[in-house]
């Protein structure tokens, strides 16, 4: 039988940590003592500006940081993201589909699996630069693999949703043709226009706060909005949005459509406590 705020994947007959009640329940305590929640986008290995995002959030004691997964590739300092992650003790994250592509593609004795098709992917999407954060900081040599593979197992435990009372945090989201409650993990990692096109709530009690669309891209389609959160205008029955998405992108390097104007890359923390 599956313990508590466990699933078991169906493809593969194994157990994967979906849920973490004990984290839920925190959170949840913690909004209910009117302790701010902060919900930060797609960080892709950028640190620097992740931990400038974090001074100005100006953290008090049970004040806490909820990512929404990509924590790695792309950006230069991953290594150091997952090591901030791992180690401040009121930051915490769900599982992202850039974690996913490291756990299945990452190898404990030459960092990428030879030849694999999983270890191609992963490289050819940010994967090369994650490897190098590593060796720059514990080196050339069985240190960065050794770190490297506890982080990666580290991410295998990570959930794919957080399910507080009036919020859902995921890192992809939801198919809106199933059950909001049981879902796949790839679901949670990868949806897209299955999710942030519906014309229903998909919980009609929560708000989905989530990340891995791009909005000025995937949900404004709009480049005058590069930077900006996007709200669905399908409602709540309380007049909340059914859906958020905060991935406001840290990472391109994007012109407006007629190429004058570099976008401007932004990395947004959301209070699910005052919506600020």
């Amino acid at each position: 039988m599956p313990l508590p705020g466990v699933g078991v994947s169906p493809a593969r007959g194994r157990v994967i940590k979906m849920r973490d009640r004990a984290l839920e329940n925190v959170l949840q305590t913690a909004l209910n003592n009117g302790s701010n929640v902060w919900v930060v986008g797609d960080v892709h290995g950028y640190f620097s500006t992740l931990k400038a995002l974090v001074e100005r959030l100006s953290l008090v004691e049970n004040d806490y940081v909820v990512m929404l997964g990509d924590l790695i590739d792309r950006g230069p300092e991953s290594a150091s993201i997952v090591n901030f992650v791992r180690t401040v003790e009121n930051v915490h994250s769900i599982r992202g589909n850039h974690e996913q592509m490291m756990t299945e593609g990452f190898d404990n004795t030459e960092f990428f699996k030879s030849l694999s098709m999983e270890a191609r992917i992963w490289y050819h999407n940010g994967g090369k630069n994650t490897e190098s954060s590593y060796i720059a900081i514990y080196g050339n040599d069985d240190g960065a693999l050794e770190r490297a593979s506890e982080d990666a197992e580290w991410m295998r435990g990570l959930p794919t949703e957080i399910v507080l009372d009036e919020w859902r945090l995921v890192h992809g989201g939801y198919d809106q043709n199933l059950d909001v409650d049981e879902q796949s993990d790839s679901m949670h990692m990868h949806a897209r226009n299955q999710f942030f096109c519906s014309r229903h709530a998909i919980d009609p009690k929560r708000t989905i706060l989530f990340g891995h669309s791009v909005t000025f891209k995937h949900l404004h389609k709009d480049d005058s909005k590069a930077g900006e959160i996007w709200e669905s205008d399908v409602k709540l029955d309380d007049g909340r949005s059914m859906a958020i998405g905060v991935d406001t992108c840290i990472y391109h390097e994007c012109r407006d459509s007629d190429s004058s104007v570099i976008l401007p890359r932004v990395l947004t923390a959301y209070n699910i406590q005052t919506g600020k």
